[in-house]
């Protein structure tokens, strides 16, 4: 029997799908797992959500994004400050899918600040500065991670020196020194930060503190009022702009849910 030769064409095409065609529908396979892992991370199912997303990453191991959704689910098990080790094992999860993602992109940056945040909520606070220092050497105008530089800087300070300072007569010379270096990394950063955003305002309340953390040092009465005057003007200034932002966000159009 004779076969038309345009049929030939045909079934040589048509074998050769699975071959070529395999690598595309394996990624159809792996974004249709992702969108539906979405959905249930959406609904607040992380346990389904998490084996959705693992399923993508096993058919697609180069999609960051759904590695990006794996780590964000696992971090969002995380209770900052609870004792549950089902609640930290989560963090460290997230910790590691987010280091997976920077094994084949190296810069991003989203990652390593979830990192430092992270490393910050689990009071590891040496390994937050640690990222955030490392995103100052790709990223040196990151504000952001000059923020939490401070953050950690004040958190420091005010564990030693006490709300009032009332445990600053109490503190080693050699105690004394180390956290007045902190202070002055801390408000060194933010000048940093304010410098690359002058308007942010939550770098500005930080500032304010350790103004304030500064002038429990100060034993001279002038300097010491200086420091405090300096704090509260820059308090008034960062609640103005927190106040402007806030009655901007009220005036932008609301999206309406769907079907109303």
């Amino acid at each position: 029997m004779r076969v038309n030769k345009k049929w030939l064409v045909i079934i040589a095409l048509l074998a050769a799908i699975p071959a070529s065609g395999c690598g595309f529908i394996t990624k159809l396979r792996a974004r249709d797992a992702l969108n539906r892992g979405v959905k249930a991370f959406v609904d607040q199912k992380y346990d389904e959500a998490a084996k959705l997303f693992e399923e993508s990453i096993r058919l697609d191991p180069q999609f960051s994004v759904a590695r990006s959704y794996l780590a964000t689910t696992y971090a969002s098990q995380f209770v900052p400050g609870s004792p549950d080790e089902t609640s930290i094992n989560m963090a460290h999860k997230a910790i590691a899918t987010f280091e997976s993602i920077l094994e084949t992109e190296p810069g991003n940056i989203n990652s390593m600040l979830s990192i430092a945040s992270l490393y910050y909520q689990l009071k590891e606070s040496d390994k937050s500065k640690e990222w955030c220092r490392k995103i100052q050497s790709i990223d040196p105008k990151n504000p952001e991670s000059l923020y939490r530089i401070a953050v950690i800087d004040y958190d420091d300070s005010v564990s030693k020196t006490g709300l009032q300072g009332e445990n600053v007569e109490f503190l080693t010379n050699e105690d004394k020194e180390h956290t007045l270096i902190d202070v002055d990394e801390g408000l060194k950063v933010i000048d940093q930060a304010l410098s690359i955003r002058p308007d942010y305002f939550d770098a500005m309340e930080y500032q304010n503190l350790l103004w304030r953390e500064k002038a429990k040092f100060e034993k001279d009465k002038v300097k010491r009022a200086d420091l405090i005057r300096q704090a509260d003007l820059v308090a008034q200034k960062a609640l103005a702009m927190r106040l402007k932002a806030q009655e901007e966000e009220a005036k932008k159009p609301k999206k309406m849910a769907p079907g109303k």
